[in-house]
């Protein structure tokens, strides 16, 4: 691969890098975005001090444009605060540069570049593609989602940059990385800007005062201390009674509150929660709980990226009396504790894994693909019995979970499946390479074994095969 010229945003030409025939020099930022749209340049080095403004604008033209929505945009030296997320690292030569950037573009080079101008999410996924970092969040206080994510949202370009992610990871195109907080939102609006209030219990008044309280023995009456002094004496205002010590002539109650609206005394206030968005007064246990990570690309999403296509290369596999996968993993935990207590109650698990599918959709294009896979589930759905249960995952794997059936009957369908290689036949397309793994409940069940557990164990021998 050809070593890429960079464009370096210099002032005056004196920058931290030596020059170089591969540093293109500009000293405007404003000309960026439309140099690096016309010409053949790998990446963006800045070699300045720029004000944020400046920063922020040059990227949003960078990075809403398909065709350098993915370059590389590096420093000279380490940027401060927020801007430290809109950049990708520090570099120190003009080498270290080019390598980055050359490094980048080979990984890029394996996805679809013109699925880029399709809409935001291609961008997203080539962004990603490109890079070996997460996309990470930053704390907007003002904001309604509380956290922002400032790459996507120059590459969306539509401020809603944590509900579209959250809208990417269900579709499984990205998944969670690191988690970095875990806050509560609204169950009406879902903001994340909420007013904790202490209230009365008796009526929701905001309108309560902490008091001391004082009973006594006498009468048995309770009101606020504060009614009982009479200049450095204590004396009760119901039955005048001097009260001289504390535990035979009074004592101080456990409620420590009043209600200023409707004279309740209590013990503790109720906690209510307002949205300071839509205004709505919640319980604490009914808000909604979000746990706030970086987001990373999925088998799924490197898929979409490479072919060009969001739709899955393996939807047609949902034919096999297909179950979501947490639904399929509960089920799969329901007959292991059934065998544990009732060992006759026998199971098996098969793991097949397809090895070229996406290449060659790669290759031969979508359609093609299509045209094997259908032919292939419908000779899959043949095998497969009405009480077998199917899910599939991101990474090429579907799984089959076959009720009362040992080993014996489960090794025979696994070897009519592999068979299958050879008998499915679509012209002008290579034949489908996969490969299986076994579990049967009688004969692998390990001690403390759970649904996660066996599955980890089976994908760990059809990832390595």
């Amino acid at each position: 691969m050809d070593r890429p010229k960079l464009i370096r945003l210099v002032a005056d030409g004196e920058g931290a890098l030596i020059s170089s025939s591969l540093l293109v020099d500009l000293d405007d930022p404003y000309e960026i975005p439309s140099a690096l749209i016309n010409g053949d340049y790998g990446g963006l080095v800045l070699d300045l001090d720029l004000e944020e403004s400046a920063l922020v604008s040059m990227l949003t033209e960078v990075r809403k444009e398909p065709a350098t929505s993915w370059l590389p945009v590096l420093c000279s030296s380490a940027l401060h605060g927020d801007l430290v997320y809109l950049t990708d690292g520090v570099v120190a030569t003009t080498e270290e540069a080019i390598g980055v950037v050359t490094e980048m573009r080979r990984r890029v080079s394996e996805i679809d570049l013109d699925a880029l101008s399709q809409g935001r999410e291609y961008r997203l996924l080539g962004y990603l593609y490109g890079r070996t970092s997460d996309i990470w969040p930053v704390l907007r206080p003002t904001s309604h989602d509380l956290y922002v994510y400032p790459d996507a949202d120059f590459l969306g370009g539509e401020g809603d940059s944590a509900r579209w992610l959250r809208n990417m990871r269900e579709r499984g195109l990205v998944g969670n990385g690191t988690l970095v907080d875990r806050i509560r939102r609204c169950p009406s609006c879902e903001g994340a800007r909420l007013n904790y209030v202490d209230v009365c219990p008796g009526c929701g008044s905001i309108d309560i005062a902490a008091k001391e309280f004082t009973h006594c023995f006498t009468c048995g009456r309770v009101a606020p201390t504060e009614e009982f002094l009479r200049g450095h004496s204590l004396q009760c205002p119901f039955c005048s009674t001097m009260l001289r010590h504390l535990g035979s002539d009074y004592d101080h109650p456990l409620e420590s509150f009043v209600c200023n609206d409707c004279g309740l005394r209590f013990i503790e206030a109720d906690v209510v929660v307002d949205c300071l968005d839509c205004r709505t007064r919640s319980k604490p246990e009914d808000l909604l709980i979000d746990s706030i990570h970086s987001y990373r690309l999925t088998e799924k999403g490197r898929s979409a990226a490479k072919v060009g296509s969001i739709d899955d290369v393996y939807a047609l596999l949902d034919r096999l009396n297909y179950v979501v996968p947490a639904y399929f993993d509960q089920f799969l935990d329901w007959l292991i504790m059934l065998n544990r207590r009732y060992p006759d109650e026998v199971f098996s698990l098969l793991g097949i894994r397809f090895f070229n599918i996406v290449e060659m959709s790669e290759s031969i294009g979508r359609q093609r693909t299509s045209q094997l896979m259908d032919s292939l589930a419908g000779r899959l759905r043949q095998l497969i019995r009405g009480t077998d249960v199917s899910t599939r995952n991101g990474t090429g794997i579907l799984w089959l979970l076959l009720p009362r059936t040992d080993r014996e009957g489960a090794s025979i369908l696994e070897e009519r499946i592999l068979a299958l290689a050879d008998e499915v036949v679509v012209e002008g397309v290579p034949k489908p390479r996969f490969c299986s793994s076994l579990f049967s409940v009688s004969e692998d069940l390990l001690e403390g074994d759970t649904a996660a557990l066996v599955l980890a164990r089976l994908s760990g021998d059809l990832e390595g095969s």
